[in-house]
């Protein structure tokens, strides 16, 4: 019985190239921006005197970084797929990845966002926390004499910024997961 060719090893290895080309260059457009706007509101959000959330020190402050630079680390690494993939297509079997090799690549890249999603969960557990001080610190109906007590316009951009993060986490995690699957099953 003849083998089909939709089965055939270079047939199921260009596949993985396209998969791993195509969701590299999603994931890494998608996390850039969404890691742009994010890191653009949390600077600015930090430079400002007035803003009094927990963000400007200690864990809040690591967090956030923190959150920043493996969202960085996580779009090299979907540059990095892009890279693999040409690695996939090469014509010389020699420098083609096991698949092995590429479903660790993919796990790794899952791994760096799992790290990022708990950072940035941390983080938006305090920045939350912090609001909700602010309005629980307030007696209803009560005229508010100190401006500290206030939920301003940058507060809830500090909590949008976090949302951006926690999408774009999620965004590295739910690609390489499931190209890993899709590699798994061929």
């Amino acid at each position: 019985m003849l083998k089909s060719h939709s089965n055939s090893p270079s047939l199921v290895r260009q596949q993985a190239a396209v998969s791993l080309r195509t969701f590299g260059w999603i994931g890494f457009w998608t996390q850039l921006i969404f890691t742009a706007a994010a890191g653009v509101v949390l600077l600015f959000a930090v430079a400002d005197p007035n803003l009094n959330i927990n963000l400007k020190s200690g864990f809040g402050l690591f967090s956030a970084l923190g959150s920043i630079l493996v969202l960085c680390l996580s779009i090299y690494w979907f540059f990095r797929y892009t890279r693999f993939s040409k690695q996939l297509e090469a014509s010389e079997s020699s420098l083609h990845p096991s698949r092995k090799e590429t479903i660790r690549t993919l796990q790794t890249g899952v791994l760096i966002n799992l790290v990022g999603m708990l950072l940035i969960l941390v983080g938006i557990e305090l920045v939350m926390g912090s609001l909700l001080g602010k309005t629980l610190s307030v007696p209803q109906g009560a005229a508010i004499y100190r401006s500290s007590q206030l939920i301003e316009p940058l507060d809830i951009f500090v909590v949008q910024a976090n949302i951006n993060m926690i999408v774009a986490q999620f965004v590295g995690i739910a690609i390489p997961f499931w190209l890993a699957t899709r590699i798994e099953q061929h």
